[in-house]
């Protein structure tokens, strides 16, 4: 089975970590509470076999405490 490495944290979001993560795998990052201003404050990242290179999707999700 082809395994993803670990992936990179979001500042002030947590994720329930494995030891190993393998192709078609999904994590689940939410805010932690109170930097929860910007949406989206949750999100996933798939464990993806693009063109023979094991990848991570990409995650565009922010959290923040700013009052702006």
């Amino acid at each position: 089975t082809d395994f993803c490495g670990p992936p990179k944290t979001i500042p002030h979001a947590f994720l329930n970590l494995n030891k190993q993560y393998y192709v078609g795998q999904v994590l689940h990052f939410k805010c932690q509470s109170g930097y929860d201003k910007r949406h989206p404050t949750s999100g996933t990242r798939r464990c993806e076999k693009v063109n023979g290179k094991i990848i991570w999707t990409p995650l565009d999700m922010r959290c923040t405490n700013d009052s702006s």
